[in-house]
């Protein structure tokens, strides 16, 4: 019999135990249930500082209490006794529960402060008066403290924009130094000397330089070629950057463009402005916005003196983004313009130089886009998105062209019908993925498209710089046609990063052509392999030969295999093109193995 009170007492023992803790557990463990995994850090962030204020709030109101003689300046409830028995007796019950709400709320010791002289007669309703006074004189002081334009400020701004034409990823930290010597091809001929490329970035600015120092084996001089008309000197900063865009109110990218959107991509996507090697172009990518309700965003493919290059320019507003109403406050209307007359003067392979034919009177496009998130918690966001654009490149010298069959091209001529500008329009939608805390993201865009006959979407492409005239030339046979557009990007720890995207009319053809886009980076896989390559093919008339190299072609890699902390060896390859002696283009290879220092800060 005692053995079973024992084991009764015991039983119940755990049992409470288990009940205390699950309480415990309950009460203060903030993953006791998976709330956390879809909780908005910045709403939980508003809430705490709300909390703030409410305590401070009620700090304010026990110091006009105690200033009033309600309230002594005491610290503890056991240096300080509610005078219960001289109180009346329709106010000793309130008493009783101000003292037992001081005794059973521990985390707010000004109620445990609670002493009442035995001569003040209060009465809940007296007291309630009083507590109303106060909230109205903190109040007034709260309006007095905080500045007009303060509140202003936190009225009118906006949700963070932050979707997928951000990229993926916070911005980088660290850096990196790669140099070494080398042993380098440039169109045939060889060169011996040394690279440097410091990379790094420092909160919101990086920088990354590209300093080549060749000298040639054949001729016996150091390379300056890189050097020559344009931008010079400046063709060795890879980049100068401040912020991350659509993330931070000021973004500016200075250097060569990779890969570059302006607005939802209709008329500039995939852009790149550095086809050559020996000639790199140093240009300007950039988005501004006020408060996340009113911002511009563009960019000029090159700071070259001689002529007014590539200028693409998008407005943009997002008229409701003041308001607290999920999915249309993030509603964005914007109109982007792009105009070119580039006339700069291409130094060809026989000494002589050339310009292009069809944007002397300068060509242009403008177009209509909106968007907005349909979604967004941790795990997924969704953002739609429709556009429309029209291009203006009828020129004199395009339509003599075309109609005398005599392009620089030499292709036959289509244009039974004359030309006219053609357009197009599109509606997409993004999805992005996040598992396990952002160790794996992806994003996946679809998009479906519709255009006229003279008409190429996404004209402003990396294949526009490739060739210009080429690229305008080919606007007289295309034809009317429906398509679509994917693309999908994923990263792995912030380490691997792997893309591409694929432009597919319904029936591809010659005349309305696909366009096929791969990229890589890989940052220090298992400390040992780094990689960064980009490959784009336009004007595909059949997939069999998308990965080929030809005169549609461009691509870039740089692979790394990092021998320790110090040492490397690795190799940079590109597939580029040089102006002609015919006055067009011709595709070069660089291959530069090397061997020296890579070091990682």
């Amino acid at each position: 019999m005692t053995s079973i009170k024992l084991f009764s007492i015991l039983t119940l023992m755990l049992f409470s135990s288990l009940w205390a803790t699950a309480q415990e557990t309950k009460k203060d463990d903030p993953y006791a249930d998976y709330s956390y995994l879809w909780e908005d850090s910045k709403e939980k962030a508003k809430e705490d500082k709300r909390k703030a204020k409410e305590e401070a709030k009620r700090q304010k109101e026990l110091e006009k209490l105690r200033k009033k003689g309600l309230l002594p300046d005491t610290t503890s409830v056991t240096e300080s006794k509610v005078a219960l028995d001289s109180l009346p007796s329709d106010s000793t019950q309130y008493a009783e529960e101000v003292v037992a709400d001081s005794t059973e709320t521990k985390s707010e010791p000004v109620l445990e402060e609670a002493y009442i002289p035995s001569d003040t007669t209060i009465t809940p309703s007296v007291t309630e008066d009083i507590l109303d006074d106060l909230d109205r004189d903190v109040e007034e002081e709260e309006d007095e403290e905080e500045p007009k334009e303060k509140k202003e400020k936190k009225r009118l701004e906006g949700k963070p924009i932050n979707d997928f034409r951000g990229g993926m990823g916070g911005p980088p930290s660290g850096g990196s130094f790669n140099g070494g010597f080398t042993l380098t091809q440039i169109d045939g001929q060889y060169f011996a000397g040394m690279t440097l490329n410091p990379d790094f970035a420092i909160g919101k600015v990086g920088v990354g330089l590209n300093i080549p120092i060749l000298y040639g084996l054949d001729d016996k001089k150091i390379r300056t070629e890189i050097f020559e008309d344009g931008v010079g000197v400046t063709r060795l900063i890879t980049y100068i950057r401040y912020g991350v865009q659509k993330k931070d109110h000021v973004y500016v990218k200075v250097g060569q463009l990779d890969n570059t959107m302006v607005g939802y991509g209709g008329l500039v996507n995939n852009y790149t402005n550095t086809t050559s090697f020996e000639k790199r172009k140093v240009g300007l990518h950039y988005d501004l916005n006020w408060r996340y309700l009113i911002g511009i965003e563009g960019l000029y493919s090159d700071f070259n003196p001689g002529s007014a290059n590539l200028f693409a320019i998008r407005p943009y507003l997002r008229p409701l983004g003041w308001m607290s109403v999920p999915i249309i406050n993030t509603l964005e209307i914007g109109t982007p313009i792009v105009r070119d007359s580039d006339q700069t003067k291409i130094v060809t392979s026989d000494s002589t130089s050339t310009t292009y034919q069809f944007t002397k009177d300068g060509i242009g496009a403008f177009g209509v886009d909106m968007g907005l998130t349909l979604l967004r918690v941790p795990f997924i966001q969704i953002d739609l998105f429709a556009q429309y654009s029209k291009l203006n490149v009828s020129s004199p010298a395009l339509v003599d062209s075309l109609e005398t069959n005599n392009s620089v091209l030499g292709e036959p001529s289509t244009m039974s019908d004359g030309f006219s500008d053609g357009s197009g329009k599109s509606v997409g939608l993004n999805f992005r993925f996040n598992f396990i805390a952002n160790l794996l993201s992806t994003d996946m865009r679809i998009e479906r498209l519709s255009y006229t006959e003279h008409y190429l979407p996404q004209f402003f492409d990396a294949t526009y710089e490739i060739n210009k005239d080429a690229r305008i030339y080919s606007l007289g046979a295309a034809e009317e046609m429906s398509g679509i557009y994917g693309s999908l990007t994923g990263h792995i720890l912030q380490k691997v990063q792997l893309g591409g995207s694929l432009l597919l009319p319904d029936n591809i053809s010659e005349e309305t052509p696909a366009t096929v886009r791969l990229n890589a980076d890989v940052d220090r896989l298992a400390d040992k392999v780094s990689m960064h390559a980009s490959y784009i093919k336009g004007n595909l008339s059949t997939l069999e030969d998308a990965f080929t190299f030809d005169e549609r072609s461009l691509a870039k890699v740089r692979f790394i295999y990092h021998m320790n902390k110090f040492l490397a060896v690795g190799m940079d390859y590109y597939w580029a093109f040089t102006p002609s002696a015919d006055g067009g283009y011709k595709a070069t290879q660089y291959i530069s193995p090397y061997f020296g220092l890579s070091i990682a800060f």
